[in-house]
């Protein structure tokens, strides 16, 4: 029967009554969201409800499945969290929706370093998913199969149940089909080559969802090929098998409780601090889940424009400013003289502050971009200059070395980093380590109350560092 410590699958099945199913890559570029988005849509077309999650930190693919559900998009990430902390989330998500569409990151096996640490495999093993295997056609014939099997055989199990040829020429798709079921994998249709489906791309992965013209017009594109050419009804009965997550134990009222490790604080119904936090097109990277993290312990969030607004929000104990693109906005940034003010102002009046990457960009005294350099808040005595290669990028795992806004002196915890720009600021308070290759440095600005740096933070898999910052705010709020 399905209950605490079970995974269940059929009619017993509670909550995610249609279970889930994970599209996988051969690669990074091989058409994961383009072909999850279409996916997705072809699901609401027969009435479902679906839910979407995206592998790995990424936070762009999210906003496209945000765009097509009308709801959040969330990640699962393994280098955050705890397998437990993994599927607790999934769990919870999973319940608002009727099937669960998890798209994956890079290559199926692709994760830190050489090894399968952090890759869409180790997230559909702890899921116990059953997996769909994107196959990207584009300038092979046969040779596909040589991939696919490849896929398949690389580790036992593979939890692979089916693929779907991407960029296939029509005419191939029957061999194709006949030569997947010679090495013993259903096929699960094709998609054409067709430019006016593919999604564009800039320095930091795809443009946002937001900035695709006609977006409802493409996808509706994408997902009428689908229609075509892909058993959309077999993937949902695919998806059917997949176990459900109810190794989480039940409450009486039939709701997840929270396993020992979930560390979290006791809910406060008022009083809690109210963190500002920045989002509008130039910072538009937030996890959901972050703000998930702070309103269960009692924070009031109220989104706020950089952009738009002239000042902060006059209540808020805490202010957020999360990671985008500043530097395609920075004229209007610096033509926003009262909101740069007015954040310089109540950081240096002891404001707690968290500032990741492109908020980080905005804190300094100047962004660099396109040539010319644009004036920005002045909380950070330094310049933001452009780069023609990526800095530190991918994860990381950081340290304190003194008390702060993040926690205390020895407090170590995980996040990811990926950018072009680059700061002449010489202070450097973080100590970093690459995993992987074992890489050491110093970066990030981190005082009592303010944390400046291009590192992203994952409260769910620190949450010692996102209390820290309510504990911050909670004391601004009570002077």
């Amino acid at each position: 029967m399905c209950g605490p410590g079970k995974w269940c699958t059929g009619p017993e099945r509670r909550g995610n009554v249609s279970g889930g199913i994970l599209i996988a890559g051969t690669g990074s570029g091989c058409g994961k969201t383009t072909f999850t988005c279409g996916f997705l849509r072809a699901l609401m077309r027969r009435g479902s409800r679906p839910c979407a999650f995206k592998c790995g930190p990424d936070y762009i693919d999210p906003s496209f499945h945000a765009r097509v559900l009308g709801v959040p998009g969330y990640n699962l990430d393994p280098f955050f969290t705890e397998e437990e902390t993994l599927r607790l989330l999934y769990a919870r998500h999973s319940q608002t929706g009727d099937i669960s569409v998890v798209e994956g990151v890079m290559g199926y096996y692709d994760g830190l370093g050489f090894g399968h640490e952090a890759s869409t495999y180790q997230t559909a093993c702890a899921l116990r998913m059953p997996v769909i295997l994107l196959v990207d056609c584009r300038g092979m014939g046969s040779s596909v199969m040589a991939v696919a099997e490849g896929f398949l055989n690389h580790r036992n199990p593979s939890r692979i149940r089916g693929v779907i040829f991407n960029r296939l020429a029509p005419a191939l798709y029957e061999k194709a089909n006949q030569a997947a079921e010679e090495l013993g994998i259903r096929s699960y249709g094709y998609l054409p080559d067709r430019l006016a489906m593919q999604l564009k791309s800039r320095h930091l992965g795809l443009v946002m969802a937001e900035e695709v013209t006609d977006f409802a017009v493409k996808v509706d594109e994408i997902a009428q090929a689908i229609e075509e050419t892909v058993d959309v009804d077999g993937i949902v009965q695919l998806a059917a098998e997949a176990a459900c997550v109810e190794e989480i134990p039940w409450d009486n009222d039939g709701r997840h409780t929270r396993p020992v490790s979930w560390n979290t604080a006791t809910p406060q119904a008022e009083g809690g601090p109210c963190i500002a936090v920045a989002k509008d097109q130039a910072f538009c990277f937030l996890y959901e889940d972050n703000l998930n993290f702070l309103r269960e312990r009692g924070a009031h969030i109220i989104f706020f424009s950089p952009l738009h607004d002239r000042a902060l929000p006059k209540e808020c104990d805490g202010l957020y400013l999360s990671g985008g693109y500043p530097e395609l906005y920075a004229g209007q940034l610096e033509e926003n003289v009262p909101m740069r003010e007015d954040i310089r102002r109540r950081i240096g009046a002891g404001l707690p502050c968290i500032a990741e990457c492109g908020g980080f960009l905005y804190l300094h005294e100047q962004l660099e971009t396109g040539g010319r350099f644009y004036k920005m808040t002045g909380v950070i005595e330094a310049d933001a200059l452009s780069g023609s290669r990526k800095g530190h990028f991918g994860y990381i795992q950081a340290q304190l070395p003194t008390d702060c806004l993040l926690g205390k002196k020895g407090t170590s915890f995980r996040a990811h980093e990926f950018h072009y720009w680059q700061s002449t600021m010489t202070r450097a308070d973080i100590r970093v380590v690459k995993p992987g290759n074992g890489a050491v440095w110093e970066e990030g600005f981190c005082s009592r109350t303010l944390y400046a740096g291009f590192p992203h933070l994952y409260f769910y898999g620190s949450p010692g560092v996102g209390e820290s910052f309510l504990e911050a705010a909670q004391t601004y709020n009570n002077k």
